[in-house]
């Protein structure tokens, strides 16, 4: 069994329970690794007594991306830019890792994240308006987001879809009660729900980016507006629906 070695390398990205390191024979793919601390305290010495009996334990997080991924392919033959791919799983000294497609900006570099766009000023018209079409079609997708924050989205490039953003964390469903997968029309208002926080989040950090002197941008909130037509009825639910949102399984 080939093993791919991680262990004497710097994760170029690491999140509350994964780290993100550069596949050492292959610069277009990245290995997701779940760090052993993070194993320890979640699933060791502070696992929740709900947490005891999984089967996938700390894999949860592979098996929630994965079966998002495989939803989408069960209705379309290709793969949308907005979705960073998944590739396949690697064994390496630092554990079972998911195997995803990289994502480059036009010099070839990393992409960098949103949050880093914003922080740098550098969040301008254009890259608003690629961020409103990344969130247009994650809204129509057949999928259960998670997390829609600002480090989940990065800037790339590709000859075949130019400059766009791509949500490479966050997706899969948390809930005790699967009511986003077993309803879309309730995944569609919690998607809606997502959106308006991730904005106004981006509003809040532009306001301080030009502030601080960066030039000023417009993020406004009309991109929420119309995009769960339909589910106005469902506002009737929503603290029944927060209230389930926040049983992690």
């Amino acid at each position: 069994m080939h093993v791919i070695e991680l262990g004497n390398r710097v994760p170029i990205a690491s999140g509350s329970t994964r780290d993100v390191y550069l596949h050492p024979n292959d610069d277009s793919l990245l290995i997701k690794v779940v760090p052993a601390g993070v194993i320890e305290r979640r699933y060791v010495r502070g696992r929740a007594w709900y947490k005891t009996p999984r089967r996938y334990r700390h894999f949860m997080t592979y098996l929630r991306e994965v079966r998002e991924q495989i939803a989408l392919r069960a209705l379309s033959e290709t793969h949308p830019p907005s979705l960073q791919k998944i590739v396949g799983f690697a064994d390496t000294d630092l554990g079972f890792g998911l195997v995803v497609k990289a994502v480059r900006d036009r010099q070839g570099r990393l992409a960098p994240t949103l949050e880093q766009l914003l922080a740098e000023g550098r969040f301008d018209a254009t890259a608003r308006a690629d961020l409103e079409a990344c969130i247009a079609e994650l809204m129509e997708l057949p999928i259960v987001l998670a997390d829609m924050h600002i480090a989940n989205f990065v800037y790339g490039w590709s000859e075949e879809h130019g400059d766009h953003f791509v949500l490479v964390d966050g997706i899969g469903c948390k809930n005790l009660i699967p009511f986003n997968r077993l309803s879309r029309w309730v995944n569609r208002y919690s998607k809606r729900r997502r959106v308006q926080r991730l904005m106004s989040s981006v509003d809040d950090l532009a306001a301080q980016a030009a502030a601080a002197g960066a030039a000023p941008q417009k993020v406004g909130r009309q991109l929420v507006a119309g995009l769960c037509f339909g589910c106005e009825y469902l506002e009737q639910i929503e603290p029944t629906i927060q209230v389930l949102e926040g049983l992690v399984s």
